[in-house]
């Protein structure tokens, strides 16, 4: 699969997973709830495999192909997060899963991080991105805004469960942090492109979805079994736009390359 086609059939993709979400909102459309949280799943599934079928088209035309594989280990271990948050997982109630889903999520995300922080570090060294440490200056602002989001949204609701506040507020601190920062260097470096701007917007759209979740999930405190569809619902269009945009990502470094060999 060729970076432009991986583009394309993403973008496809959440295309379709916002219409279903819409549909199923406005009550046009009605689906069981293991239909539901299975094209979730699936959703999820066919990005994976998209970014393996990136890998192996691309594995020796360009140096870069790894970053596909390794972020489809990211994204497979966050599909199973998705799992574990569904309604059909068996594991209950909000505060488990929630607790579940951040390992599983931690793994994926600092996984896309390191990718992203492997990218800057390559064109810095390669005189093409600016180097030193105060590239990063933004992380200041960006762990200010997320200490005031987590200590007005999250804290209230996960006060009674000490690893999940713990857990979140480290997470917060550190992941969430990362990620926007590291992806507004990915749109420096791609020279303000538009595929720099989607993988920004995509590491900005993946905090906010857990921002949403855990304001919305644990709110003042109840811990129900499972959260309500339309709440499983908002979430995934904001988590699902996150994880389709950031998933562009390997393909526009493995396009750079062809395009670099081409001259």
């Amino acid at each position: 699969m060729s970076p432009q086609q991986h583009i394309k059939l993403v973008a496809g993709l959440l295309a379709a997973s916002i219409a279903m979400e819409v549909n199923l909102l406005a009550g046009i459309e009605h689906v069981s709830d293991a239909v539901y949280h299975g094209l979730h799943v699936a959703f999820m599934a066919a990005v994976v495999l998209s970014q393996l079928a990136l890998y192996l088209s691309s594995r020796g035309a360009s140096p870069h192909a790894g970053y596909a594989w390794w972020m489809a280990l990211g994204m497979a271990s966050t599909a199973v997060g998705d799992y574990v948050n569904g309604a059909m997982s068996g594991v209950e109630p909000v505060s488990l899963k929630l607790t579940w889903a951040m390992l599983l999520f931690g793994v994926g995300y600092v996984i896309y991080v390191l990718m992203l922080w492997r990218h800057d570090r390559a064109m810095a060294a390669a005189g093409l991105g600016a180097s030193g440490p105060w590239r990063y200056a933004l992380a200041l602002p960006v762990a200010a805004l997320n200490l005031f989001a987590w200590m007005k949204h999250v804290e209230p609701g996960v006060q009674a469960h000490p690893l999940l506040c713990n857990g979140s507020l480290v997470f917060n601190m550190t992941i969430y942090v990362a990620m926007p920062v590291l992806a507004m260097r990915f749109f420096i470096n791609s020279q303000w492109q538009v595929g720099g701007l989607m993988v920004l917007i995509g590491g900005l759209l993946i905090p906010y979805s857990d921002l949403i979740l855990f304001g919305s999930w644990l709110h003042s405190g109840v811990d129900p079994a499972v959260p309500s569809f339309q709440l499983y619902a908002y979430n995934w269009i904001v988590y699902f736009g996150g994880q389709a945009l950031m998933a562009l990502f390997s393909a526009l470094v493995i396009q750079s390359d062809s395009r670099a060999g081409a001259r």
